[in-house]
């Protein structure tokens, strides 16, 4: 399996591939670039299975690159690599489904188990996917059901700004007025007539009874599969008069949903987007077709949704404020059983709200979230870094409310797990092994950020209890081992200075100088001498 990693400083590059152990995990470096378009070309070149990306890039950022990428390449697996950890900046890449987050520097173990489990999804994917090529057509309706070239050209419509025009139906391009609906199936349930083989014929007879259902109306209809999601279809809505009956066409969808429940033993859920005036503005009624699908997580699946209107979180929670006192209260008194509880009642209460809104599950989720972490902080440690393939990016793939309060039960177990094993290492022990590391691992990156990740305690407790007890800071007692070593190496080697320079930690000679003159009173060559 073939990795692409995309980091614009050379020496972190290089860093971050010596930290890999390629053999072990059965990968190869596919090709190491600089920027976001240089990415771009190397994904068409190499074809990779897993792209580690810096973020802050020149030209085109890893999140654009992302974006850009999924597009074309919607299997390849996305790892952010970033120096910043703003709860905000995490909650906007997990909106690009990245598989995880990682914070510079790099922890070489957690760089090893997340590749580790990446290659095995990516192994688990591949024989899936022969078992599904071994699959034969059923009938002349599967063979129907595969992807068109005008699937793609269709998908591509909806997912570029700058998609064009040619090739498609004259029917779409002589219209006057435009809408889109998305469609998804849920193809496992009790009431299903279909084998678990024969979702490509399941796909093909809920397509073609919405088809034939609006055909029914004054309209043109054209419907496809999603090129890049097996579970979605896609329809457009196109008429030649200067507007579309919304109404009439809901009624029609949820006639159809409850005729393929009744017929097909299949669940159907519809979102239906605000009508447009030009073709162009398409992409942007099936975005909003797909955004009133995710109520179903409120509202449950077999309905037809339409939502145009950007509802303000506050609407629903005009107490949230006294929510979040409560559910903090809970945590600082331990009590996490109550915790949960709590947090499943306001989701409760938010589904029986006919004013809700996916928007403001996805609000009231984070701001849950963001309690836990903060109390986590407040306590002196740090949460490891959770799945970030979990939180926000599936909220989308679920079917139920109820899952998520699965979800904030995990992350609670995990709490609790981390702030007991804290309570039982005292912060003296910690910073006796921290030393400990230092003196063996000085080449290695360092950071507070480091620290905090590795042992699960505050960054700032650490710093001020380090001084306290050790008399000088973190950082000068890391300066302090870096330059005993590198005296050492200037005494008893003939090394070059920028090696012994990199040998003890500093990337940059000019800065060890620097530091070196500074801590000694002489530079290293003068030292030498």
């Amino acid at each position: 399996m073939k990795v692409l990693i995309v980091e614009d400083e050379p020496l972190l590059r290089e860093g971050l591939i010596r930290k890999i152990d390629w053999k072990t995990l059965g990968l190869t470096l596919a090709g190491e670039v600089g920027d976001g378009f240089e990415a771009m070309s190397q994904l068409v070149h190499c074809q990779p299975d897993i792209v580690l990306t810096d973020v802050r890039m020149p030209g085109m950022d890893g999140l654009q690159f992302i974006n850009q990428a999924r597009v074309l390449f919607p299997n390849v697996k996305f790892v952010i690599i970033s120096g910043f950890n703003e709860f905000e900046y995490v909650r906007e890449a997990l909106l690009y489904h990245v598989k995880d987050y990682l914070l510079k520097p790099i922890d070489k173990e957690k760089l090893h188990v997340l590749l580790a489990g990446l290659a095995e999804e990516l192994r688990a994917e591949r024989l899936q996917e022969a078992d599904r090529s071994k699959l034969n057509a059923l009938d002349e309706m599967i063979r129907q059901s595969h992807l068109q070239p005008l699937d793609f050209q269709l998908t591509h419509l909806i997912s570029e700004q700058d998609s064009h025009l040619d090739g498609l139906p004259l029917e779409l391009i002589r219209s006057c007025s435009f809408a889109g609906v998305s469609v998804r199936i849920v193809y496992r349930n009790e009431t299903s007539r279909f084998k678990e083989n024969e979702e490509p014929l399941a796909r093909f007879a809920v397509q073609n009874s919405i088809e034939n259902a609006l055909a029914a109306l004054p309209i043109e209809v054209i419907a496809f599969k999603h090129a890049y999601h097996s579970e979605e279809i896609v329809v457009f809505l196109a008429s030649q008069r200067s507007t579309l009956d919304l109404g009439r066409i809901i009624e029609t969808l949820t006639q159809t949903v409850g005729w393929i429940r009744q017929h097909l033993g299949l669940i159907v859920s519809i979102g239906v987007g605000g009508v447009k005036a030009e073709l162009t503005q398409l992409r942007l009624s099936c975005m909003e077709a797909r955004k009133a699908l995710q109520n179903r997580l409120l509202f449950g699946g077999g309905n037809v949704y339409t939502d145009t209107v950007n509802h303000s979180p506050a609407a629903v929670f005009p107490l949230l404020h006294q929510a979040e006192r409560g559910l903090t209260t809970l945590l600082e008194a331990g009590q996490h059983r109550e915790f949960l509880d709590y947090a499943a009642q306001l989701f409760h209460t938010l589904a029986e709200s006919p004013d809700a809104r996916y928007d403001h599950v996805e609000y009231l989720y984070t701001e849950i979230i963001h309690i836990l972490r903060k109390h986590a902080a407040k306590t002196a440690f740090e949460l490891p870094n959770w799945n970030l393939g979990t939180p926000i990016a599936s909220l989308e793939s679920f079917t139920d409310w109820r899952e998520i309060i699965a979800i904030i039960e995990q992350q609670l177990e995990r709490l609790s797990s981390v702030l007991n094993s804290g309570a039982e290492r005292s912060s003296d022990d910690i910073i006796e092994s921290v030393q400990q590391y230092v003196l063996q691992h000085y080449d290695e990156d360092l950071s507070l950020q480091w620290v905090s990740e590795k042992y699960y305690i505050h960054p700032n407790y650490f710093s001020k209890r380090f001084k306290n007890i050790v008399g000088i800071s973190y950082n000068d007692y890391v300066t302090r081992v870096r330059i005993e070593r590198s005296k050492e190496l200037l005494r008893t080697t003939t090394l070059k200075i920028a090696r012994i320079s990199q040998l003890v930690g500093y990337e940059d000679q000019g800065y060890f100088c620097s530091v070196f003159k500074k801590v000694t009173g002489v530079s290293p060559s003068a030292y030498r001498i």
